[in-house]
């Protein structure tokens, strides 16, 4: 059945047959007029205008949600033409970070906990203690230790006990504050607040032998402010003796005679920095050690020291001038062939006590002989150093010191040396040379052929040490000596048809004391003073030669070479004339050249010369400005310099010396010439 429906401005009605349509439902609507249509057309527009704000404000809205959406950090745009893809953290990442947050949390919980606690003033090891004082210090001088401690917590600290152990040779002289024991060793301070600090002064001096070390150690236990248990701190410092201060040597012949009196001197002398003022020497004694009294044979008692019993010397004064002392022995017995002494050298606290600072020991060759052989070298029976081209004097000394008479005695010298120059050799008689030794018999020196009793008799010749030699690793440089004796079995009538050149056999060989002379070191020392050098340049400037009024100036040149032995205490030293200037300009290979205005002198401070340095150069400049006096004069630009040393394994001076040098040049082969101021 046909179904109606209206419009609501148009009563008209459209009917729709459904059975005929295909749709499922039909809609029935009257059709709008032309004023209907205008006025939609109206409403539209009315609409339009009024949603056009509303779009553009939404239309920045979205806009600015994608801004916020594609801007980085920066606030830069992101380039989505690329795709930067992220790794998500695993477990691994979230496990080790869970671990370092609670890692974090604890040390900032322990921080916390030594803030709020330690500091508050718990912290027991918040203390200072420690020593301070000399690490080197001369036998006997006066030095300080400070112990210092200090409290650093925020809490006092009580019962404080501080105990110090002494090295062994250390005298206390005086303490501040006022130690609790008697031996200087004890203090107790019974409270020390937070923050605050004291300290403990110990003089004293140590009195040992040389390189002796002292060790002093110190102690303190305390304990915090209400807190029950006990802390204790250490604290040590090593001093060293690196000097006694004075100067001793020993001179004597280290071979003697059984029965023959023998002197030994004793040399002393103060250093600079010495702080004793006496000694006591006493030797350790011996049975078959005699000691005599140095009073007598025109000798007095001096007023620095006395013998106060045999073995015993009291030296009561110690200066810088050199004192000898000596002291007179006696062998009675031979019971070994090296035979020692023991001299102790003590310094005297008060009047019972004595504490040892050196001790010497001597070395001898005893000798039991009716023949009494000395050899002496160069007036000295002691080993010395000598200087290539050196004469070495010798004189061999017997005597007969027997009960009876001595018949067809035979005296030997033995030189063994590589160094010596045989063809030099000199006699008063002469003896049979044979290898590196020389005979005497009573074909040589007739009184040989009978020596009395108390007889005694010289012989003496020399020989001169070699000028120079080449250093050689397997060489060494020294000249060992000594004499013996025998006594020939032939007699006079037995001689007969005896060959000249058959030695003697021999019955008792007797020997004398050894005399060892070590070769100094082979220093050299070469000056020059050129206007050109070695290669024709010019060093000096202005006219030479020099004339009246100008000034010409010069290098001077000195050259060492040294190959033995190391060297100490090494000078080379000039002093400049009056009309000679120094003019600097100076260098040297080791050490340093310096001049003294007021007293004009140059001087090449070297000190210690290692054999590893075998050549060493320096120069300087000089100048001179000729008067009208010196016109017409050779003018001397050097009166010489001089070089010295000590010979570290001989302990002998050494001393090089060179000639004057002039305005000649005699070193300068291109300006050399006749040297006249013009």
């Amino acid at each position: 059945m046909p179904k109606k429906q209206k419009n609501k401005n148009d009563k008209s009605e459209i009917t729709v047959n459904l059975k005929e349509s295909s749709l499922a439902e039909f809609t029935k609507r009257p059709l709008p007029n032309e004023k209907e249509v205008e006025e939609f057309d109206k409403i539209i527009n009315e609409e339009a205008e009024t949603a056009q704000p509303l779009e553009e404000e939404v239309d920045e809205e979205i806009e600015e949600s994608l801004n916020e959406i594609y801007q980085d950090e920066n606030g830069e745009m992101v380039d989505v033409k690329k795709m930067d893809v992220k790794k998500r953290h695993g477990l691994v990442f979230w496990f080790f970070s869970f671990l370092i947050t609670i890692v974090l949390i604890g040390g900032g919980a322990y921080c916390g906990y030594n803030n709020l606690y330690l500091q508050s003033g718990t912290d027991a090891t918040a203390v200072d203690f420690f020593l301070e004082g000399e690490t080197e210090v001369a036998a006997g001088e006066e030095y300080f230790y400070t112990l210092r401690y200090k409290n650093n917590s925020n809490t006092s600290i009580k019962n404080i006990y501080i105990q110090v152990n002494y090295p062994e040779h250390f005298s206390v002289l005086d303490v501040y504050p006022e130690a609790k024991a008697e031996n200087n060793a004890v203090w107790e301070i019974e409270f020390l607040p937070p923050h605050s600090a004291g300290n403990i002064k110990i003089k004293g001096m140590m009195l040992a032998v040389k390189d002796e070390t002292g060790i002093m150690f110190a102690e303190m236990s305390y304990s915090p402010e209400n807190f029950s248990s006990e802390f204790k701190k250490e604290a040590s410092i090593n001093t060293v003796i690196n000097d006694i201060g004075i100067d001793f040597d020993f001179d004597y012949a280290n071979s003697v005679l059984v029965g023959e009196t023998e002197e030994l001197i004793l040399h002393f002398n103060a250093k600079e920095n010495n702080f004793l003022n006496n000694f006591r020497l006493t030797l350790e004694p011996k049975e078959n050690v005699e000691i005599l009294s140095y009073i007598g044979e025109g000798r007095e008692e001096l007023a620095v020291f006395k013998q106060e019993r045999p073995g015993v010397w009291q030296i009561s004064e110690v200066g810088q001038d050199e004192v000898i002392l000596p002291i007179r022995i006696k062998f009675l017995e031979k019971e070994t062939e090296k035979e020692e002494l023991h001299f102790n050298f003590e310094y005297r606290r008060d009047d019972e006590n004595y504490t040892k600072f050196k001790d010497e020991i001597l070395n001898f060759e005893v000798m039991k002989s009716d023949l009494n052989l000395t050899l002496i070298i160069n007036g000295a029976r002691e080993d010395k150093g000598v200087n290539f081209g050196d004469i070495l004097n010798y004189s061999i000394v017997y005597k007969n010191k027997g009960e009876t008479e001595m018949k067809n005695v035979v005296i030997m010298a033995v030189l063994e040396s590589d160094f010596l120059d045989w063809t030099t050799m000199q006699f008063d008689a002469k003896g049979k040379e044979r290898g590196n030794t020389i005979t005497w018999t009573k074909e040589e020196i007739p009184s040989l052929a009978s020596v009395e009793q108390n007889q005694e008799g010289v012989i003496d010749f020399s020989v001169e040490v070699m000028k120079a030699a080449t250093a050689g690793n397997d060489q060494e440089y020294q000249i060992k000596s000594y004499a013996q004796f025998s006594i020939s079995q032939f007699g006079e009538e037995e001689k007969e048809g005896v060959e000249d050149d058959e030695e003697p056999a021999s019955i008792e060989d007797n020997l004398s004391n050894t005399i060892i002379n070590t070769i100094n070191s082979d220093l050299e020392l070469s000056e020059a003073i050129k206007y050109f050098n070695e290669d024709n340049i010019p060093v000096g400037t202005g006219p030479h030669p020099p004339k009246v009024g100008e000034v010409t100036s010069y290098k001077v040149y000195w050259s060492l070479s040294n190959n033995l032995h190391e060297l100490k205490d090494l000078i080379i030293k000039v002093k400049l004339p009056e009309y000679v200037d120094w003019d600097n300009k100076n260098r040297a290979t080791v050490g340093e050249i310096k001049y003294d205005e007021v007293s004009q002198e140059v001087r090449w401070e070297i000190g210690r010369l290692p054999v590893t340095v075998f050549q060493a150069s320096g120069e300087f400049s000089i100048s001179v400005t000729p008067s009208e006096d010196d016109k017409n004069k050779i003018m001397v630009l050097l009166p010489g310099s001089e070089a010295t040393a000590i010979d570290d394994k001989t302990k002998a001076e050494l001393s090089k010396t060179t000639k004057a040098k002039t305005t000649k040049l005699e070193d300068d082969s291109i300006a050399q010439g006749d040297g006249i101021v013009e």
